[in-house]
């Protein structure tokens, strides 16, 4: 597509007016948007904010990277935690599910007669 017609395009789409679209055909016609100086202007400018992209990229990844050095340990350090008291927890239910079994058992040992558990024959029986 042509200088021109973009222009256009840009003019019938609403991205300018027709007094932005006139002074912007009107220097197509000259051969050039720009004199040399501010051509120059133009892209002294492009380049200095390429070199603050630059830098500021730069330093947002070193301070990601500070932060993630400072956060890693405490993040061990919770991860740990949390496995531990799991743990304790799992271990603690391990025990009442034991406790509980052992005592159901030694229920339904007692009724059935001669207890196995102690050797004594039930009363009941």
């Amino acid at each position: 597509m042509s200088e021109k017609m973009r222009v256009l395009d840009m003019l019938e789409n609403g991205k300018i007016n027709a007094q932005e679209a006139a002074q912007l055909l009107e220097s197509l016609g000259r051969g050039r948007m720009f004199d040399r100086e501010q051509r120059e202007q133009v892209e002294e400018k492009f380049q200095r904010f390429a070199n603050d992209v630059t830098c500021f990229a730069k330093d947002v990844g070193e301070k990601a990277k500070e932060m993630y050095k400072n956060v890693e340990p405490k993040i061990k350090k919770a991860s740990q935690s949390a496995l531990e008291k799991a743990a304790a927890a799992l271990d603690e239910l391990a025990c009442t599910i034991h406790e509980s079994l052992d005592k159901a058992e030694k229920e339904n040992c007692c009724e059935a007669g001669t207890c196995s558990c102690c050797n004594v024959e039930n009363r009941e029986n």
